[in-house]
């Protein structure tokens, strides 16, 4: 079917805000309820981690909760929040330079310099603790496998002194209530598992340790900094991923040593421009979600309809929100089938790589499905949530519309977390 055909029978936008207000928007109350729940949490662990580590005291500069939640894009319960710990290297940062032959990662290495070293890394610390830094850094370059390792190192004795209740580790907080703690490792994240009793559900934390920089540090490594230039935050953080070696470009030989390179702040600034494509974004992921698409990760989502949109410059308020959402499911579609999605800053890094291609195959081969059954029928106006929703929720979705008639608009119905969070990241 043509898409002028497809834009006329797509044109409306009942079924998808009635399923965004339904099933996927994050209820504002709740936000606030876990909001003040867990970050006494957060501040009492840092607290622990600052009086295990003087190292570690002196480095610390603040925890930003970046990922899905806080660039509006989380569907469903705010049970899961990705959190930055910052730190700050006790080096001057005019002996610090970023270099990569790796697109999406760069290498941090400190100028080999007996005045730099003498005067800048030494300073203020003791000898303890330049025996703790010295082994952050191999032949001139900070290690991220060590730095990961260091942080986890911390929460780790944290946790050994804390009392035990089962399986969990009981912290208390200054507002005199116990949070119930498991962890776990997922890359270079450390997963707590946090559950206050009488107070929030499992919630699941991933603490990321980063560096921040200034972007210009990184200026002729990213080849859109112009778009880069023009956020409001300029900083980028570090963050100690592991580079594949089989990666095109890799640097195999310095592999270990590479860090992958964050715009979080800076897309979600970018998101913003395009306000109406989080709420795309999130009926996304309720398909992938439904249809158990499970290797299609948030920020592939996310970054795709980044791509297209800046790509084509598209208007977006000159279409209907159904409409976008289809384009959108096609270029999905069409990225899988390419096995490949540009990294948003730097197009040299394939985020799909680390997907195989069978799985790739059987993600674009479900998803042609779809896109063809949609075509199809597109005069159903529930075409949509067939996908998008579980056998159940249609059901919801249909007994309610037949009870209510007609529909409450989305900027009536919808209490996400768009307006509350105001396109920024939270940092304590």
């Amino acid at each position: 079917m043509q898409n002028m055909e497809m834009k006329k029978y797509l044109q409306s936008d009942e079924i998808v805000n009635k399923i965004n207000s339904m099933f996927i928007s994050l209820q504002i109350n709740e936000v606030k309820k876990v909001n003040e729940q867990l970050l006494p949490v957060i501040e009492m662990l840092i607290n622990h981690m600052k009086s295990e580590d003087s190292l570690f005291k002196k480095m610390y500069q603040e925890i930003i909760f970046c990922g899905s939640f806080y660039k509006g894009t989380k569907i469903e319960a705010p049970n899961e929040f990705d959190l930055n710990i910052t730190l700050k290297l006790p080096i001057n940062y005019n002996y610090i330079n970023c270099s990569s032959n790796q697109a999406g990662f760069v290498k941090i290495s400190i100028e080999d310099n007996v005045q730099a070293r003498n005067t800048y890394i030494y300073k203020n610390l003791t000898n303890k603790e330049i025996r703790q830094l010295n082994k952050l850094i191999h032949n001139n370059f900070v290690n991220p496998n060590t730095f990961r390792f260091w942080i986890k190192g911390i929460i780790d004795r944290v946790m050994n002194k804390l009392q035990t209740v089962e399986n969990r580790y009981r912290l208390l907080t200054n507002n005199f209530y116990r949070a119930y703690i498991r962890k776990s490792e997922s890359g270079p994240a450390i997963t707590l598992i946090v559950n206050i009793p009488y107070k929030t559900e499992d919630i699941h934390i991933d603490l990321a340790p980063s560096l921040p920089f200034d972007i210009y540090v990184i200026q002729r490594y990213i080849p859109k900094f112009y778009e880069l230039e023009r956020c409001r935050y300029k900083k980028w953080f570090a963050i100690p991923v592991p580079v594949r070696t089989d990666c095109n470009n890799s640097d195999s030989s310095l592999a270990s040593l590479y860090w992958r390179t964050a715009f979080s702040l800076q897309e979600n600034e970018v998101l913003a421009r395009y306000g109406r494509v989080k709420q795309v974004i999130r009926l996304l992921k309720k398909l992938r979600n439904t249809q158990n698409l499970n290797s299609i990760a948030s920020y592939y989502i996310e970054t795709t309809c980044l791509n297209k949109l800046t790509e084509i410059d598209m208007s977006i308020d000159k279409i209907s929100l159904t409409y976008l959402f289809f384009e959108m499911l096609k270029e999905l579609q069409h990225v899988c089938e390419q096995g490949k999605l540009d990294y948003y800053w730097n197009k040299e890094y394939n985020l799909l790589s680390r997907i195989g291609k069978v799985e790739m195959y059987n993600i674009t081969q479900r998803l042609k499905n779809i896109i063809k059954d949609i075509e199809k029928n597109a005069t159903d106006k529930y075409i949509l949530a067939k996908y998008i929703l579980k056998t159940e929720e249609l059901l919801s979705l249909k007994d309610n519309i037949n009870k209510h008639g007609n529909i409450i608009p989305h900027d009536e119905g919808n209490n996400n977390t768009d307006q509350t969070n105001s396109g920024n990241c939270v940092i304590l």
